[in-house]
């Protein structure tokens, strides 16, 4: 079953859920969560081809934004936020191209 690259996909989308879920309620707020995020989003985007790599460090910017860095899932715009959102997408295609997932 998880030959399919949907399947690793939401897998991946499932784990930063939980992940989020431990920055929120545990001591990781600000800069620490949004590292424990994107670690974790490079490392799940490995097992992707670039597409859903894209998409997951799409997934782990929104959960990184709305949750580490605001509250209640609020997404914002400002200059850092975007500067974020490009090193999630260019952290995760990059891993996922060196992954060798076609």
């Amino acid at each position: 079953m998880t030959d399919e690259v949907e399947v690793r996909f939401g897998i991946g989308a499932g784990v930063l859920f939980v992940l989020t879920d431990v920055v929120v309620v545990g001591p990781l707020p600000g800069t620490y969560g949004v590292a424990l995020l994107l670690v974790a989003t490079v490392v799940l985007a490995a097992a992707l081809n670039r597409p859903y790599a894209l998409l997951l460090g799409l997934a782990g910017w929104a959960f990184a934004t709305g949750f580490a860095i605001n509250t209640l899932g609020v997404l914002t715009f400002a200059r850092s936020d975007l500067l974020r959102l490009a090193v999630f997408l260019v952290a995760a295609v990059v891993t996922g191209r060196l992954g060798g997932v076609p």
